[in-house]
């Protein structure tokens, strides 16, 4: 057994971030002690509280303006981490997270990369920040180069980076912060072993996720509208969003409801229980995923493995997850592409059967252990 520290900036929603960072330390044949600056019990998923090893290091703001984020880089370069007796930190990045290598890396560095940070390295998520944010667009303009630059030096310490998507993979290679023989791709899995499929298929979409903006939720609510107003059994059915909002995530929130126009078959679910969600996958006939621009993403393979299609825009991790016309439709992200869709699943209950039976089939190739041993397998090999 190996003893293996893991840096993680700021454990405080219930992202796939903080699923993959239980995951590993739950079925790793290794010892894993968690290093953060920042951890919100109450915010988190619960399984967190009856983890032992996690050590607190100097608190971090989780707001993700310029001058917080300046803080936050500023600490976490500076910090370093108790390591001795350790065989290996393996640092989950999603960015900042990288510049913990400057002062820590002595014992092997290992990378798993989320994502880039995003208004620097993604395009698409770029020109949605801009438009919600213009102000944005000069101190932006002038830190990205520079960020650019420090993050090059960070990555020069790690021994193997793996990511969780093509998608990132691209990211990486486009940035040239590494070597492409010293990047793997190992995708985040699903818990298959808690799921049980009913197969049953009520007159519901379902959007899970985080409320915030960067989920695209807007969409789901445009072209629910839109198949209210085209399909002609439409008071039948309802959209129900379920998810977690934080304290930045409440303004996004009021704009949802209010594009919602008071719909009384558009329901928000929040806070949903881990029973609730079981409950409202099971139920629901398809999900709904309209993130721009999601470098892998968890909730699609959550619903496929309870057997439902998914209806994802056709960029990013979903077009890796997602198979087009067999466990879903992949589209573009516009509401009446979307609400087309809807109206042809309610119209064709047996293709979502269908749909719902190759979904199963495609989620159990994603099983989080073997995720997890092929981070143990390198670990023991390499360190």
């Amino acid at each position: 057994m190996k003893r293996v520290a893991l840096y993680y900036p700021w454990i405080y929603v219930q992202s796939g971030v903080e699923r993959s960072i239980l995951e590993i330390v739950r079925r790793s044949r290794h010892r894993y002690t968690i290093f953060t600056n920042h951890y919100d019990r109450e915010q988190t998923f619960p399984d967190f509280a009856e983890i032992k090893d996690l050590v607190l290091l100097r608190r971090i703001a989780v707001q993700r303006s310029f001058s917080q984020t300046l803080k936050a880089v500023r600490t976490i370069y500076r910090q370093r981490l108790a390591l001795d007796g350790f065989d290996a930190l393996l640092v989950h990045s999603e960015g900042l997270g990288d510049f913990i290598t400057l002062r820590n890396h002595h014992q092997p560095v290992i990378c798993y990369c989320h994502s880039l940070v995003r208004p620097v390295y993604d395009s698409v998520y770029r020109e949605a920040l801009l438009r919600r944010k213009p102000r944005y667009r000069l101190p932006l303009a002038c830190l990205a180069p520079i960020y650019r630059l420090a993050t090059r030096v960070a990555w020069r310490h790690y021994a193997r980076v793996f990511v969780n998507s093509e998608e990132t993979r691209r990211h990486v290679a486009t940035a040239r912060l590494c070597p492409s023989d010293q990047v793997e791709i190992l995708h985040p899995g699903v818990a298959l072993e808690r799921i049980r499929p009913s197969f049953g298929y009520e007159r519901f979409f379902l959007h899970v996720g985080r409320i915030k903006w960067t989920k695209n939720i807007e969409l789901a609510v445009r072209a629910f509208l839109e198949f209210k107003n085209t399909y002609a059994r439409a008071s039948e059915w309802k959209l129900v969003i379920a998810g977690d909002v934080d304290r930045h995530g409440h303004a996004y929130l009021d704009e949802l409801r209010a594009l919602s126009r008071s719909e009384p078959t558009i329901e928000f679910r929040m806070a949903p229980s881990a029973v609730e969600l079981d409950d409202l996958y099971n139920r629901c006939s398809a999900l709904l995923f309209p993130a721009a621009s999601e470098p892998w993403g968890i909730v699609p393979l959550e619903a496929m493995a309870y057997g439902k299609p998914v209806l994802a825009v056709n960029r990013g991790g979903p077009t890796e997850s997602v198979v087009d016309g067999e466990t879903g439709f992949l589209l573009d992200p516009t509401p009446p592409v979307f609400a087309g869709k809807m109206a042809y699943l309610a119209d064709h209950p047996e293709q979502v059967r269908e749909m719902g039976r190759k979904a199963v089939e495609r989620a159990s190739l994603y099983p989080w252990d073997h995720f997890v041993d092929r981070l143990d397998d390198y670990v023991e090999q390499h360190c």
